[in-house]
């Protein structure tokens, strides 16, 4: 059940492009508290390297779930670090196709605005990375994906504090 009144902020993006950084420090700056990236949670007990489409919506229900628990805990603001777009462009891109279950909820999670972070932050390697596919396309996927749901976004950019600044000043802005 969603706290009614919450301004939900999506962020997505292509991997290492500040997303988690991000959410955290609005989530700090608007005295608030933000939903992680579940998929980071499933796959330090399951291996990254051989996920099936399963998984995928293993993952959607859990991130589904967080979003649903950490909402009831925000003051104004709810910052997302991912959404089902995330999962869409993953299983497109992996699968060549996306899950039902994906399909089916991704229009009814609804948020008030979708931050798509800009590539450019330099990648960073971590054990939860794979670097498979260009960031550039993953940034136009992003887009085109939000687009489709006809939502409000913005293209964030800027290094660490600078980026922190632009999201602050769309949000004051919108909200």
């Amino acid at each position: 059940m969603e706290k009614s009144g919450i301004i939900k902020i999506a962020v997505i993006g292509a991997e290492s492009t500040g997303k988690s950084e991000l959410c955290v420090a609005l989530a700090k700056h608007y005295n608030t508290v933000w939903a992680p990236e579940y998929a980071r949670e499933y796959f330090n007990d399951s291996d990254i390297y051989n996920y099936t489409i399963e998984d995928l919506i293993i993952i959607a229900e859990k991130q589904i779930a967080l979003e649903n628990e950490v909402v009831k805990k925000a003051k104004r603001f709810l910052f997302c670090d991912t959404t089902l777009i995330t999962l869409k462009v993953w299983s497109e891109l992996e699968f060549k196709k996306t899950p039902k279950y994906i399909n089916d909820n991704l229009s009814k999670i609804k948020y008030d605005h979708y931050f798509i972070t800009d590539n450019d932050m330099p990648w960073q390697q971590d054990e939860l990375r794979q670097n498979k596919f260009s960031r550039d396309m993953i940034l136009e996927l992003n887009k085109n994906e939000v687009k489709e749901l006809n939502a409000s976004f913005s293209i964030i950019s800027g290094m660490n504090k600078e980026r922190l600044k632009n999201a602050v000043k769309v949000i004051d802005e919108l909200f």
